[in-house]
């Protein structure tokens, strides 16, 4: 079959030109249809564009280049002369010669389907697209008209006619179907009606390494301005992934447009080594052309000075800042990719100023700078992090925390004015700053902390005043989303024991209504089963649907008393959610300084309990609980 829709062109036969004003039809043979129209229509001296053409024939000739005559190609040799190797063979010279009739256009001529021709801009690719529109009238010519408009189209912009793919064929039959049922062209129509053939550029040898490839856009803020400090120096791969690809002298062949005419090649000129090494991390595959090199683990790319490359699932670098690494996005990986910071001292930052590390485990011994953003499933900061800092993770470990930590699990040396949110938190020491979790740990608490938990917190010394400890289940990041999930699970669950309840009713009153109804017909199955007589049918169903009734009633019970019980269970849960206040505590291993709040928060109804210390009071464990008349008051155990 022919790779293109395609070739046709020859020099325009002359023609006696009538007296100026007086144009009548003109019959040529032309190769260059764009060229005659220009010629005839400055013969009358009017616009190429008033003038229209129709194709009485053509023919499709070719020769070898420099060859004193051309050769006709019929259609049955068109489809085996039009193969990739002829068409990509620079010394095919190919053309069509066209005997058209020129007329001038009518006002009142008008195509029965609007459309439009396009192309690339070597025109190896040529489209018709085809609005949608209505009120489009079928006819049994309508076919043949479409087809002879495309050729029309394509010849008066010089492109070859006559060669149309299958799949472009079965296209317009589809769409002369549409309009055949419903008189309309309902969604737009894009038909290839010419593919030629891009040249293949010749490659002298080239080292194309995908990973720095992947790397992700720079994305403009609302100014229009892109933050460089997100650059990523650092590159990781994932397993599976192409990493390497060395691509071998490659011969350019040249190409041919839907013209007909030959595209030369480029030729790429690299002065790359190509002469690289590999480590056992990765797995290399060859065919004619190219080797690739697939990355057998997930990690970090390292290159060495002499083109040696392999995969680490550990980073060790002296700083990550926006000079030296950029950001670093490890978190695409599916293993543990862990990366170590060096470096860093009270004046310089290990993580530097409005950088982001995403990876699986991020350790340093230094600072995170102003801006700095780290998320992570285990982070480890020996030094301190900025006011504005901030730590997404499962796992976090801080030595001087300012900024903000979202977590799991936290230990913290030092908490000064910093805030975190997270499962569980260990502090040694917190001056200031804010904590909102389930369970807060708590070694020594200096002054003006907030700390809010939704089950426990524990004060081994308290050494400062203006500090507020609050128990409020709201406080969990999921306590809405967790409610309103029971209160749907146990809508649905009363809505499905409503509708179970009510068929079961109506079951029964069937099964009991038909009673009689099926006594007496067992007693007429067993007499005519005496007699050896046949069964009819029709009593056999009624005794199947009765009994399907009864099994269908008895699993509905089965299923009612399970339901009932999940809803108790999802009410238990609901309560227990909400009245989770009531377990919670506050525990405080030494004596309370004056100024020092307690506080609990009652869910339903919405109340607060509190308590404001004076310096000696003594209580180790403070609880809420409920008094017979309804209050709620704070139970102080004391030590």
């Amino acid at each position: 079959m022919a790779l293109m829709d395609l070739f046709k062109s020859s020099a325009a036969a002359e023609s006696t030109a009538p007296a100026a004003g007086d144009f009548q039809n003109v019959v040529l043979y032309s190769d260059n249809i764009p060229q005659d129209l220009t010629k005839i229509a400055a013969r009358y001296n009017i616009s190429p564009k008033q003038l229209d053409f129709r194709i009485l024939a053509y023919k499709t000739l070719y020769r070898q280049k420099n060859a004193p005559k051309y050769n006709e190609l019929t259609l049955l040799e068109q489809e085996k002369f039009f193969t990739e190797e002829n068409l990509r063979n620079p010394n095919i010279e190919i053309k069509q010669k066209i005997k058209i009739e020129l007329f001038l256009k009518s006002k009142s001529q008008k195509l029965p389907i609007r459309m439009s021709l396009g192309g690339n801009k070597e025109l190896t690719k040529v489209v018709l697209k085809i609005p949608p529109q209505d009120n489009v009238s079928y006819s049994e010519s309508l076919h043949a008209t479409l087809v002879s408009q495309i050729d029309v189209k394509k010849a008066r912009l010089g492109l070859l006619i006559g060669f149309m793919h299958q799949k472009s064929k079965a296209q317009i039959a589809s769409l002369i179907s549409e309009i055949q049922v419903h008189g309309k062209i309902e969604e737009e129509r894009v038909i290839t009606v010419c593919e030629g053939l891009d040249p293949i550029d010749q490659n002298n040898g080239e080292l194309i390494l995908h990973y720095l490839d992947n790397e992700k856009a720079e994305d403009e803020d609302e100014m229009g301005r892109v933050d460089h400090s997100q650059r990523d120096f650092m590159h990781t791969v994932k397993e599976g992934e192409l990493v390497i690809e060395v691509r071998r002298f490659q011969q350019g062949r040249v190409g041919r447009n839907c013209k007909g005419e030959v595209l030369e090649y480029s030729k790429i000129e690299l002065s790359e080594n190509l002469d690289i090494k590999v480590s056992e991390d990765f797995r290399v595959e060859e065919d004619d052309d190219t080797t690739y090199y697939y990355a057998l683990k997930s990690g970090f790319i390292y290159q060495s000075s002499d083109n040696a490359f392999e995969i680490k699932d550990e980073l060790c670098v002296d700083e990550v800042s926006f000079r030296s690494t950029g950001s670093i996005d490890a978190s695409e990986n599916d293993q543990d990719i862990k990366i170590n910071i060096e470096g860093g001292d009270y004046l310089r930052d290990a993580i530097g100023q409005g950088v982001k590390v995403e990876s699986s485990e991020v350790r340093t011994k230094g600072n995170m700078g102003s801006g700095a953003e780290v998320l992570a499933n285990r982070v480890e900061i020996g030094g301190q992090t900025h006011q504005s800092a901030k730590i997404y993770a499962d796992e976090v470990s801080v030595h001087l925390h300012k900024g903000l930590i979202e977590a799991k699990e936290v230990h913290i040396n030092i908490l000064e004015n910093g805030k975190v949110e997270a499962d569980r938190v260990y502090v040694e020491k917190m001056s200031g700053g804010e904590i909102i979790a389930k369970e807060v740990y708590l070694k020594e608490v200096l002054s003006n902390a907030t700390v809010i938990a939704s089950q426990y917190i524990e004060i081994e010394i308290l050494n400062g005043n203006g500090n507020k400890f609050i128990i409020d289940p709201k406080s969990q990041k999921d306590f809405k989303e967790r409610v309103e999930k029971v209160e749907e699970e146990i809508e649905q669950c009363r809505e499905g024991i409503k509708a179970k309840t009510k068929k079961i009713k109506a079951l029964r009153r069937k099964i009991q209504n038909d009673q009689e109804n099926i006594r007496q017909i067992n007693e007429t199955v067993l007499s005519l089963k005496q007699r050896n007589a046949t069964v009819p049918l029709s009593l056999i169903n009624k005794l199947k649907s009765n009994q399907e009734n009864i099994k269908e009633h008895n699993l509905l019970l089965k299923e009612l008393k399970d339901d009932k019980i999940a809803l108790e269970k999802l009410e238990e849960d609901l309560r227990e959610l909400i009245n989770s206040v009531f377990s919670a505590r506050v525990v405080n291993k030494t004596v309370w300084k004056e100024f020092n709040e307690v506080k609990f928060k009652v869910v339903e109804p919405p109340v607060e309990v509190s308590h404001l210390f004076v310096d000696g009071e003594m209580s180790e464990e403070i609880m809420l609980k409920t008094l017979e008349d309804g209050k709620y008051v704070l139970e102080r155990k004391k030590g």
